[in-house]
């Protein structure tokens, strides 16, 4: 009668200890596919320069508004955001002096763009 007891005692704890290794199986496959998820995200880049539309001279310091974020022409008139996601965006190009632009980019690839601004 001890033996039947002991016998069911030990198969009880390693059907018990196996049903917690495939939990953590499962567990372990369920975040590879979240990384797999996020890792097929596409990422794409938006350059550019800014330049002054009549003398075509670059135009350092200009602000870009993207999505409410700002970034800035380089010295050479040049603005690279990177990490940008496909779809639709609202841009503005201001500087001192000049005409603001707005535009709507659509991206579905890597763009460059070249930005005209008048003066005022």
């Amino acid at each position: 009668m001890k033996s039947i007891l002991v016998l069911a005692a030990s198969l009880l704890i390693s059907v018990t200890a196996f049903a917690e290794t495939d939990k953590s199986n499962n567990k372990k496959v369920m975040d590879n596919e979240s990384v797999a998820l996020i890792e097929n995200v596409n990422v794409l880049q938006l350059t550019g320069s800014v330049v002054d539309e009549k003398n075509k001279e670059t135009l350092a310091g200009a602000t870009i508004l993207v999505d409410g974020k700002k970034y800035y022409s380089d010295l050479d008139g040049n603005f690279s955001i990177n990490d940008v996601t496909p779809g639709k965006y609202q841009m503005v190009v201001e500087l001192i002096s000049y005409e603001p632009v707005l535009l709507e980019v659509n991206l579905h690839g890597n763009q460059n763009l070249n930005i005209g601004l008048l003066q005022k």
